[in-house]
């Protein structure tokens, strides 16, 4: 074995994760995710190759693991400003596992014919699952992300929903791949038969994949849901301030951003007159306003909210025992600061916005910038923005639970019909992350069919319609403030109507993939304990 051979199956696996890596922001080549799972694959081929020649098990899951720190490592490296090396290692690690198990289960299928099929439905279930577990799952960086700016297989998530996109992509790129291997096996074998015939009988399984795929994402599309009125709506960001820049700890950010908030809101009022509806970002209220210490920040949100009609904000609330328990919340506020609804958070983000396990974990200090744990709500929640208006609101990373979304749209007596996503990148600094927060508000906009209001504390704000497209986007850490008569969704998409049975659909594809596996690992245990 020549060790350029030996180095093909890493370089492959690399390969496959940084294509994938610059297929989302901030690179953004979309259509380099159809290289990364045959790259994948031809890492996989090769490695079980060079296994079989030297008598031992294929390094599968080490190659996956490789790939997935090639991809996650960089592309979550936002991370680092707010959790450090620690917080960041660890979220790259769980990742990097799950592209690991994802090469695992798919090196038994390497042979089949019908191995283009296989890899779609263990890719997308893989991702489904990374969806909900560890904890409360966390599925960025999937493939369907990618495709938000300018790919043509977008439309097809109105009716599959975002997985419909990732699972035809890795049809489409392993039978692309398959057709390749098995057409140069059969140019390797021309002196030994008809290569015609030889030709057609390798290649006929994987083409056909390759061609029902291609079709499949071109077909399998239907236009948004049609409109009826619309919602006149400003958005307003509030931080302008790089605080990692400082060299003095900022005295009293809450008050300055929210001051901020107020100041824009009025200038735009004055400027362009009272809009139907403000919006302010996740913590622009960031002390509870019914409490002593946060009043100041309902007095000003009040004053914004007497000028322009109704304002819906962001807001940290005190909990049940507000010593240790908080509220991630948007209140809806009316003529001052009087409160007519409000939506709570309800998949919050572990280590960020609550420690799971606290009691043993009180030692680990980076743990001491979580003094108290936010609760979520329990249930889907909708609320009527303006008279006869229903509306969805989610919280910064809900964009990326495509359940949360759908069930919040769906929660009232009438389907929502436009949604505000309300988020606070700040944290991040001026990294990939507001863009790749974005592109998930896209998705989802799409999959719903409806106006999207992404409204950032920092940045990048924008206005989302039912096709994925973003008007009037902002720039990172300015106060700003943006416009529009947004059109209100009268109708579903069929993704609305039937959820992501495709999600389901393919969890259970991973579980049975695994039973292979599984066996194979008994066997090697009974054959150890039999052996000693």
């Amino acid at each position: 074995m020549s060790p350029a051979r030996a180095a093909l199956p890493p370089a492959f696996a690399a390969a496959s994760g940084l294509a994938l890596l610059a297929a989302h922001p901030p690179v953004g080549w979309w259509a380099l995710t159809f290289a990364a799972p045959g790259l994948l694959l031809a890492a996989l081929w090769v490695e079980s190759e060079l296994a079989a020649a030297q008598g031992r098990r294929p390094r599968s899951f080490r190659l996956g693991l490789l790939a997935g720190v090639s991809t996650y490592g960089p592309l979550l490296s936002w991370l680092l400003l707010p959790a450090g090396v620690v917080g960041w290692g660890l979220l790259v690690a769980v990742q990097a596992v799950w592209m690991g198990a994802l090469a695992a289960l798919l090196t038994p299928a390497l042979k089949w014919r019908t191995l283009p099929l296989v890899a779609a439905v263990v890719w997308t279930g893989v991702d489904a699952w990374r969806a909900v577990w560890p904890l409360n799952g966390f599925e960025w960086g999937a493939i369907a992300y990618a495709h938000v700016d300018g790919s043509w297989l977008l439309p097809t998530a109105r009716i599959l929903g975002g997985r419909g996109i990732t699972f035809l992509v890795v049809l489409i790129s392993a039978a692309a791949a398959v057709a390749i291997v098995m057409a140069t096996s059969a140019f390797r074998a021309r002196q030994e038969g008809d290569l015609e015939r030889d030709l057609d009988r390798r290649t006929r399984v994987p083409l056909a994949f390759l061609v029902g795929g291609l079709m499949t994402s071109v077909l399998l599309t239907v236009e948004p849901p049609a409109t009826e009125g619309s919602l006149e709506v400003l958005a307003v960001q509030g931080n302008d301030v790089r605080h990692w820049e400082l060299e003095e700890p900022d005295p009293d950010a809450p008050l300055r951003i929210t001051t901020a908030l107020k100041t824009e809101t009025l200038a735009a009022i004055d400027r362009d007159g009272a809009p139907e509806l403000t919006v302010w970002p996740e913590s622009s209220v960031d002390r509870d306003p019914f409490t002593p210490r946060g009043e100041v920040l309902g007095e000003l949100a009040g004053d914004a909210a007497a000028a322009s009609g109704r304002l819906l904000t962001g807001a940290s609330l005190d909990g049940p025992d507000p010593a240790t328990e908080r509220l991630i919340a948007a209140l809806l506020l009316e003529d001052g600061f009087h409160e007519i609804d409000r939506y709570v958070k309800r998949r919050l983000v572990p280590f960020g916005e609550f420690i799971p396990l606290r009691p043993l974990l009180e030692w680990f200090p980076p743990l001491e910038q979580i003094p108290r744990d936010a609760r979520p709500a329990t249930q889907p929640q909708s609320m009527e923005i303006v008279d006869g208006v229903a509306a969805a609101v989610i919280i910064c990373f809900e964009t990326v639970f495509t359940d949360v979304v759908r069930s919040n749209v769906l929660a009232g007596e009438e389907p929502a019909r436009i949604v505000f996503s309300l988020t606070n990148d700040a944290s991040f600094g001026d990294s990939a992350e507001p863009a790749q927060h974005l592109a998930q508000t896209q998705l989802r906009a799409v999959e719903t069919g409806r106006w999207f209001v992404h409204a950032a504390l920092s940045g990048s704000s924008a206005f989302v319609g039912p096709d994925g497209e973003l008007e009037q986007a902002t720039e990172l850490f300015t106060v700003d403030s943006i416009r529009a008569e947004l059109p209100l969704v009268s109708g579903l998409t069929p993704y609305l109507v039937v959820g992501d049975v495709l999600g389901w659909l393919t969890r259970l594809g991973v579980l049975l993939a695994a039973v292979p596996l599984g066996r194979g690992f008994v066997q090697r245990r009974r054959s150890i304990v039999g052996d000693g």
